[in-house]
């Protein structure tokens, strides 16, 4: 996790954890944190292949139960072990920033899916050349079911779009809490 914290990334995480803490009137709120970790693949020079590892990050939000469905707000920040060779280059990913927005529907008292979507920010280093640092958005969906009271887990598939024809997908499990 090198550099991990003092990217040009950490404002929107600190914007977005701001808005998610700010309180709301007439609706109950509920804060989560959780860790996630999976599968990341990153085209990150279109036409040589895209370029898998091991993404671990860490996520804050809030959901406002709307009364059959919550809407929230999540930030995220993490990076990837991914990379690759390029003609002449290697590529390694870096930072990873999100800032989305989430609406939830319940199944029952345990398990709920839910759609995301919002802003997305990546860096990717280059032995030659300058690095990528871009932005644009990102979108997808899960599940999280409880354990306990307080205690779920989360599954979800994500689409980015970084801008100049880089993109990622990503699959992840995590581990979280509600306070």
């Amino acid at each position: 996790m090198q550099n991990f914290f003092n990217r040009s990334s950490v404002p929107v995480f600190v914007a977005a954890i701001t808005v998610a803490a700010m309180p709301t009137a007439g609706h109950a709120q509920e804060l989560r944190a959780t860790a996630v970790g999976g599968l990341e693949r990153t085209d990150s020079a279109p036409g040589t292949g895209a370029v898998d590892g091991f993404y671990y990050g860490i996520q804050l939000g809030a959901d406002w139960d709307l009364g059959g469905v919550s809407a929230g707000v999540e930030a995220e920040l993490g990076e990837s072990t991914a990379a690759g060779l390029l003609p002449g280059n290697r590529a390694r990913q870096g930072v990873f920033a999100s800032a989305a927005v989430r609406l939830a529907v319940p199944l029952n008292d345990r398990l709920q899916v839910f759609v995301r979507g919002g802003y997305t920010y990546h860096e990717i280093a280059y032995t030659t050349g300058p690095a990528f640092k871009h932005g644009g958005f990102t979108v997808g969906g899960g599940a999280e079911i409880d354990l306990t009271r307080g205690l779920f887990l989360r599954g979800e598939y994500r689409f980015s779009n970084y801008g100049r024809s880089v993109r990622g997908q990503q699959f992840l499990g995590g581990a979280g809490v509600r306070f």
